[in-house]
């Protein structure tokens, strides 16, 4: 419990600092393209990223302690091969919604070296940062306090609700004060309570698996390589796909992007229990 109230301490400081950072920065580009909320929710994120090192240390922990303990060919070996089983896993679930007519193909849906890349890109980069903070130093530190398996729950928890915490409607970008960084924190924390229950356990499912891995190999490599396939495929998925709101098979998929969801939670729910039986007779 120790550990879930620091970190939960630790998102509100960082989205308190994005708040009261968002608004002079705004104001001095004295640009529009982009609404004032995403300022607000960048700058948390920024925060969040930031205030690692520190974090790290105040604990004395390494690079090497939360997770980059390979040499960089063994990382890449391993990430590689994480992300190889990562399609695998999740081409399960998209190939079913596709069968199942839940998510069908556009007219002109083409696949294009331009979507690889840019997919490939976002999967990288998102892994690296999710997977350093929540697999990588959350896990590490909850391990410490209250050892593994709360190690993997707290981590599953806070990775899975950080997807919810964002804005459900933008701030007038008439009215702006210095406190309205703080209203588009509030409204985002209050989206948290209009999540689908559906999308909710799709991504414990996921933590909870990022999580086994985790304290399977010791190392964030595979966790990288397994994240960086899903966000790459997701997105290939939403640009060449679109949801068939009309299919008998629709609440297999909840709100969240339109792939995740009761299909996905319960395939990686089995996935999990395999790999965990697995762990423990290797353990063992």
């Amino acid at each position: 419990m120790k550990a879930f109230c620091y970190f939960l301490l630790y998102f509100l400081f960082a989205t308190i600092l994005g708040a009261l950072v968002a608004f002079p920065a705004y104001q001095l580009a004295d640009s529009g393209n982009y609404p004032f909320d995403s300022w607000v929710t960048r700058f948390s994120l920024l925060f969040l990223i930031i205030g690692l090192f520190p974090l790290m240390k105040i604990h004395q922990l390494s690079f090497r302690d939360i997770g980059y303990s390979l040499n960089f060919k063994e990382f890449s070996r391993s990430a590689g091969r994480g992300f190889i089983n990562g399609l695998g896993i999740l081409l399960v679930v998209i190939g079913l919604l596709v069968i199942l007519d839940v998510r069908a193909f556009e007219d002109d849906a083409t696949l294009s070296a331009n979507l690889l890349l840019a997919a490939l890109l976002s999967g990288v980069v998102v892994a690296l940062i999710e997977e350093t903070l929540y697999r990588g130093v959350f896990f590490t530190v909850t391990e410490r306090w209250n050892g593994t398996k709360f190690a993997v729950i707290t981590s599953s928890f806070f990775y899975a609700i950080f997807h919810f915490i964002k804005p459900a409607q933008l701030i007038d970008p008439t009215t702006l004060h210095w406190l309205s960084g703080f209203e588009v924190i509030l409204n985002a924390y209050l989206g948290v309570f209009e999540l689908h229950y559906s999308d909710l356990l799709a991504l414990l499912a996921v933590g909870l698996y990022l999580g086994l891995v985790r304290y399977k190999n010791g190392s964030l490599a595979t966790c990288i390589g397994l994240h960086a396939s899903w966000v790459f495929l997701i997105k290939i998925t939403k640009e060449l796909t679109d949801n068939n709101h009309q299919s008998t098979w629709r609440f297999l998929t909840g709100e969240y992007d339109g792939i995740i969801g009761l299909l996905a939670a319960s395939w990686l729910l089995v996935v999990s229990i395999h790999y965990a039986l697995k762990t423990i007779r290797h353990k063992g």
